[in-house]
């Protein structure tokens, strides 16, 4: 699977690469900036995007809301984020993510995590 994983702690990219790549034999790329993620995935094609909530430039919510205004994008979303509020999780999942996992995740479970959410929506 072709995943796109935005998120801005170097140190959490790097073990979220690592697993989805070792584990779950996916191919990741790593962006650390909202803007960049956006312009990412509008010209590139994943199976799978991994959108951290707080970044620079344009956070995780933003990005989703300006994928969704493109009623032809479909690739499903995954929220990461330290967020554990409720309204936090309410507000990604009505913008149309189909999970959310909260950091700090156990890479060991990272991949079952998200193949757990794909499957709630295949």
């Amino acid at each position: 699977m072709k995943i796109l994983l935005a998120e801005d702690d170097l140190n959490i990219a790097a073990i979220a690469k690592i697993t989805l790549e070792k584990i779950g034999h996916h191919h990741v790329t790593v962006v650390s900036d909202g803007k960049i993620a956006f312009n990412t995935i509008l010209n590139n094609s994943f199976d799978l995007i991994l959108l951290d909530g707080m970044m620079p430039s344009m956070d995780g919510a933003a990005v989703l809301k300006q994928l969704r205004q493109n009623p032809q994008f479909k690739t499903p979303v995954i929220f990461l984020s330290a967020k554990s509020q409720e309204s936090d999780i309410k507000i990604v999942l009505d913008l149309g993510a189909i999970g959310y996992i909260q950091k700090p995740f156990e890479p060991r479970t990272l991949c079952d995590q998200i193949e757990g959410l794909l499957k709630k929506v295949a």
